[in-house]
């Protein structure tokens, strides 16, 4: 076996591989879980079986999760993950540090609930110091395991195929750090003679990407969003593997953490555009849209092939349908561009990023309301540290409260703008809290009564 290996990799790129892992891995990541225990009633109950309550045991084993680690990116090579690559260019070692959680840390994750299940993995919600956690670990009835013992496959076999996976998404997952990718907080993986299933990791808590929910949102956090999947994809065109590609592309695979949209689920992500000879291997065909469009074959590889493909799909599950509703007149023709960008693939993903940057410019700066002068209208009388809580609050389209009529404004002066097209509106209240842009967050009102004293906002009343 050793042999094989020895032919299989070059001697310099063994010791390369072995003082990489050992000066990335040589802190203290010495423990494991003591036992894992999970209840009769499987993955759907309540609370988290998981995880023993009991005290985890101090054991060495970075030199076994080494060659975890050489197996698993051997088995990566399929889809062109280069190891001694990933190992010298991934910020991975930035993720070993003093605040990763690791297995002794697992017993001080506290109210940990189930949350859902996919193929494979299950999906855990808890608290670490305060801070909401996501956990994943293999689903030990799910579909993945069930299909593979029917096949008549060993069950301890089953378990190490599924816990590979989690274990491949820890390493990719740290390899793509980028502000939107989910961030690994920290994992565990067993010592040694324990089996690979064990394996859990811990991220960023996001919430599912809902279309229900996405078509509520105000115009402002649906362009936070579609600026967000337009930075991952110029981002993945261009990566230090090479164009990578999201080839299996569905909301599912996001999450919204803290208003902001990131890649969770990377299983499916391939690296490198496709091999080709001539360019009719280089057709993109998307049958649910009727839309074919043939790449050039450049050097052997699709030209731009993973790059077109990310933004058609893009388009298709984000943009095209987010961006354009509600979105300010004055920049309605860069959104067309950038709609028609994603649809008709006539701009590559750094031509969308950077119009995306531009709308993204004026709007923050508020010159897209092209104003000569910035002067406030007369017809409203200012109140200085007043409000109105709870009183005559109506419902309006594109309201960020699901009992207000609340917007964001970049000044008083859109605020009475926004008032003054509204028959409802008869005032608004100024508060001191922005939105992700900056901009400033406005409680329209529908009458006008005694105003209570608040240091934080201020009132104006229409007097027209």
């Amino acid at each position: 076996m050793l042999k094989l290996l020895w032919r299989r990799v070059s001697p310099w790129k063994l010791c390369l591989l072995a003082s990489l892992v050992v000066l990335g891995l040589n802190v203290t990541l010495h423990w494991r879980f003591d036992k894992l225990e999970w209840g009769a009633e499987g993955v759907g109950n309540s609370d988290w079986r998981g995880l023993s309550e009991q005290v985890f045991r101090s054991h060495g084993f970075h030199g076994t999760f080494e060659n975890r680690l050489r197996k698993l990116m051997e088995k990566s090579t399929d889809v062109g993950l280069d190891v001694i690559k990933i190992q010298n260019e991934a910020p991975m070692s930035v993720s070993y540090t003093e605040n990763l959680i690791e297995c002794e840390d697992f017993v001080k994750i506290t109210n940990r609930t189930y949350l859902e299940s996919g193929w494979t993995k299950a999906v855990y919600k808890g608290y670490y110091r305060g801070d909401p956690v996501a956990i994943k670990t293999v689903d030990v009835r799910g579909h993945h395991l069930r299909s593979c013992v029917t096949k008549g496959r060993n069950h301890g076999d089953c378990y190490q195929q599924a816990a590979q996976k989690i274990v491949k998404e820890i390493v990719v997952l740290q390899a793509i750090a980028h502000n939107n990718v989910v961030k690994v907080l920290g994992f565990c993986v067993p010592g040694t003679n324990r089996d690979i299933q064990e394996v859990a990791m811990v991220t960023e808590l996001g919430e599912g990407v809902d279309l229900i929910k996405l078509l509520q949102m105000s115009w402002e956090d649906r362009f936070r969003i579609s600026y967000d999947i337009s930075s991952i994809i110029e981002w993945m065109a261009s990566s230090h593997y090479g164009s990578l590609a999201m080839n299996d592309f569905r909301r599912q695979q996001f999450v919204l953490v803290n208003g902001s949209l990131k890649l969770s689920d990377v299983d499916d992500l391939g690296f490198g555009d496709p091999v080709c000879e001539v360019d009719n291997e280089c057709t993109l065909r998307f049958a649910s849209s009727n839309f074919t469009q043939t790449l050039p074959c450049k050097e052997g590889k699709c030209s731009n092939y993973n790059e077109m493909k990310n933004l058609f799909n893009g388009g298709r599950h984000f943009t095209t349908f987010l961006l354009p509703h509600g979105a300010p007149e004055s920049l309605r023709p860069l959104v067309d561009r950038v709609v028609d960008g994603y649809s008709n693939l006539t701009l590559n993903s750094r031509q969308i990023l950077r119009l995306m940057k531009k709308i993204k410019s004026l709007y923050i700066s508020g010159k897209y309301l092209n104003r000569p002068i910035q002067q406030f209208s007369k017809d409203y009388q200012l109140y200085p540290a007043s409000d109105l809580p709870g009183k005559f609050d109506y419902r309006c389209r594109l309201s960020l409260s699901g009992s207000g009529c609340t917007r964001s404004a970049y000044d008083v002066m859109e605020a009475s703008t926004i008032c003054d097209a509204d028959p409802e509106c008869r005032g608004f209240v100024v508060s001191k809290q922005t939105t992700w842009s900056g901009r400033m967050l406005v409680h329209f009102k529908s009458g006008y009564g005694q105003p209570e004293k608040n240091i934080d906002t201020s009132l104006y009343v229409r007097t027209t």
